[in-house]
């Protein structure tokens, strides 16, 4: 199983993080290899809503699938896989915390890609490296997208 954790700052209120996670729309410009994503109820997230994406290793499309498993607002968002495709377990924890100066995000991310979906002449650690990559550059974007997305105030 390979972990990516992250911690770190983010200079918008949490609503701004908690509207990146949980827009679907977003996902595609968070992981950098990921080509489209189909969710099912449509909309923003719900527990239960499932996501079967498609992405990219090399010159290769691949699938993987996931569904989200806990939704607590402003404060907690995981997503975890479901059967079929290249992980074969994976799941991602997002947490959140207001803060004076800002919003703390926590972010750990386990997955074990399936060596039965890619077959003989892959090399898995190649894969597992390709795939924290993508995890860390979802951090950074997170970041980015929560600190330029507007929030209206509050009335």
């Amino acid at each position: 199983m390979v972990r990516v954790q992250s911690t770190f700052l983010v200079e918008a209120r949490p609503e701004a993080v908690w509207d990146v996670l949980t827009d679907a729309n977003y996902i595609p410009k968070l992981y950098p290899d990921l080509l489209n994503i189909k969710v099912d109820p449509p909309g923003r997230a719900v527990v239960g809503q499932s996501r079967s994406l498609n992405g990219r290793v090399g010159k290769r499309l691949i699938e993987f699938r996931t569904k989200v498993a806990e939704l607590v607002p402003m404060k907690r968002f995981v997503v975890t896989g479901r059967r079929g495709g290249a992980f074969e377990s994976f799941t991602e924890t997002i947490d959140i915390e207001g803060l004076k100066e800002g919003t703390m995000v926590r972010a750990l991310f386990e997955f074990k890609v399936s060596p039965a979906y890619f077959g003989p002449g892959f090399d898995i650690l190649m894969l597992n490296q390709a795939a924290a990559l993508n995890e860390e550059v979802y951090m950074k974007n997170l970041k980015e997208l929560a600190e330029l997305h507007p929030v209206t105030a509050k009335s």
